[in-house]
This record gives C-alpha cells, sequence and structure tokens, in this order.
C-alpha cells in the first residue's frame, strides 16, 4: 500500500481531510474558527486570532479529539493543530521541546511538582520517539501543534499524543486531576 501523500494544495488538503473524516466515521468540518474560544494563546502563534480550516473531529482509540489547520498571518501560513481529551482536568502547563530529542525540555506551570511530575521518563520517550516540540496542558485538553498535514502524518500524531496521555503517571492524575466538570 502507497503512504498517502502530503496534499500541495488547499483543495487537496481539504479533500485528504474529508476522506480521512469519512473513512474513520469522524466528523468533517470546513470552517469553524469559534471553536478557538477560550483557548490559550501559547497554543497558537502570536499575533491577531487565525482562522481553523479543514477540522476532523471525533475519538480515536478511546480519546475525543480535534484537529484542524489553524492558518494565520499573511499568506496565510498553516499550522497543523491536535487536541485530546483528557482523562481529567489539570492545571495549566506549557511544554517546549526546543533543541529536539526531548533532553533539554522547557516547562511552565505554575507548579514546578507538576510540571516535573509530568515530564517523567516515560512521556519524556514519547516526546522523543514523535517529535512533539509543543505541548499544552489546559484544563481537560491536551493541544499539540505541528507535525505533517498529510492524514499518514496526523494519524501518527493522534497515536502518539493517546499514548503520551497513557503514559502521564499516576502522581499527576491523583495528585493535580479534577473531575472533566470541575472548574
Amino acid at each position: 500500500m502507497r503512504a498517502p501523500r502530503t496534499p500541495g494544495t488547499a483543495s487537496d488538503r481539504t479533500a485528504a481531510r474529508r476522506a480521512l473524516a469519512a473513512e474513520h466515521g469522524w466528523t468533517y468540518t470546513e470552517r469553524d474558527t469559534r471553536a478557538l474560544r477560550g483557548w490559550p494563546r501559547t497554543a497558537l502563534p502570536p499575533g491577531p486570532l487565525g482562522r481553523v480550516a479543514d477540522e476532523v473531529s471525533g475519538v480515536h482509540r478511546g480519546r475525543a479529539f480535534r484537529l484542524f489547520d489553524y492558518l494565520y498571518g499573511p499568506g496565510p501560513h498553516a499550522l497543523v493543530v491536535h487536541s485530546l481529551e483528557l482523562p481529567a482536568r489539570l492545571p495549566y502547563a506549557y511544554v517546549q521541546d526546543r533543541e529536539g530529542g526531548a533532553h533539554d525540555l522547557y516547562a511552565e506551570a505554575r507548579d514546578r511538582r507538576f510540571a516535573l511530575a509530568l515530564l517523567d521518563e516515560g512521556v519524556r520517550a514519547d516526546i522523543r520517539r514523535t517529535g512533539i516540540a509543543d505541548l499544552v496542558v489546559d484544563g481537560a485538553l491536551l493541544i499539540s501543534t505541528g507535525g505533517g498535514p498529510a492524514p499518514g502524518a496526523v494519524l501518527e500524531r493522534l497515536d502518539g499524543l493517546v499514548d503520551l496521555v497513557g503514559h502521564i503517571p499516576d502522581e499527576v492524575w491523583s495528585q493535580w486531576g479534577r473531575p472533566s466538570g470541575a472548574q
């Protein structure tokens, strides 16, 4: 079987995302910028709020998710964004792998102990294996930006994020986790 090719144009990407959603029984939405209301700004590039295009949402390996292209700036530029529902609400944390390889991660959180517990060896191994460079934990969402737009690449990123959530230590859930409906 041939690997899915990277969509070259916006219309190719739209067709690829529609087909991906149809193949898996997921939902496709062409544009839904309102979906960004309440999102942490660190999850998106600086500057005026951009637009959401070619959104796919559904459940993958038991986790609700959304993925879309975030269109911003002149041109516009496109950034692939994945968000995955967490089993409980967690405090805010921003994690960046500036150098690659998950050897020198930058983490920003109000509670340093939370950031250290979150980034245990299993989570760092997932970051290293998948090449995830930017993560935001915001309440009941895990948000990741970057990755390729091809259908195979977005599925690989989804798999990597589901694996990562499964490797978050029990200590994190028991000490900092709150039911999803709680504020």
